[in-house]
């Protein structure tokens, strides 16, 4: 039988995932987390273990609902380049308060992955997940004659991957919407 929780795992979870994500991991304290969390620090030890395990636990959910919410935009309706500029219009006209805190991979990317292999590889994976919704979405553009049969959908993944990162990062500054849309629109005009 599985352990009985005195409080919503899943819910408690994205608490600490939240606060992770806006602060990071370093900045982040046990005190932060057990504010957020509303639950004991041996509760929290209990069920997830030290603050690392629970900083893994917290990307890991980030991945599996967050950044999975986020990449189905690219498999809704019936244009794939449609929904590609769906996906990105979306990313930038949240409000600057969303945008501000970026994404939590990339945040974690910069700061941990380089000397955290265990974080290295969930993120990477995550971002492979990123890169391969643009890859289907891609594939399917060609297959209906939206984008050249020529395109080179795999190095196109690539680049919209790589510009979704770039994007989330810029949107943390106080770039104007105008000139994240400029962004977006030079991406796309390489579907042209």
């Amino acid at each position: 039988m599985g352990r009985h929780y005195e409080f919503n795992k899943d819910e408690t979870l994205s608490k600490a995932m939240r606060v992770f994500w806006q602060k990071g991991y370093k900045a982040t304290s046990m005190k932060d987390l057990v504010d957020e969390m509303g639950i004991q620090p041996g509760s929290i030890y209990n069920t997830f273990g030290d603050k690392h395990s629970l900083f893994i636990e917290s990307i890991k959910h980030y991945g599996e609902v967050v950044t999975a919410n986020t990449i189905k935009i690219l498999n809704e309706g019936e244009s794939p380049v449609e929904n590609i500029r769906k996906f990105f219009t979306e990313m930038i006209q949240r409000p600057y308060d969303k945008r501000c805190i970026g994404c939590f991979v990339v945040n974690s990317v910069v700061e941990l992955a380089p000397h955290d292999d265990q974080t290295a590889d969930i993120v990477n994976g995550i971002l492979k997940n990123i890169e391969s919704a643009f890859y289907e979405c891609l594939l399917k553009a060609q297959q209906i004659g939206e984008i050249s049969e020529k395109s080179n959908v795999k190095a196109l993944s690539s680049y919209f991957a790589s510009c979704t990162h770039g994007l989330l990062v810029t949107g943390k500054s106080d770039t104007s919407g105008e000139q994240m849309k400029d962004i977006v629109d030079v991406m796309l005009s390489t579907l042209k």
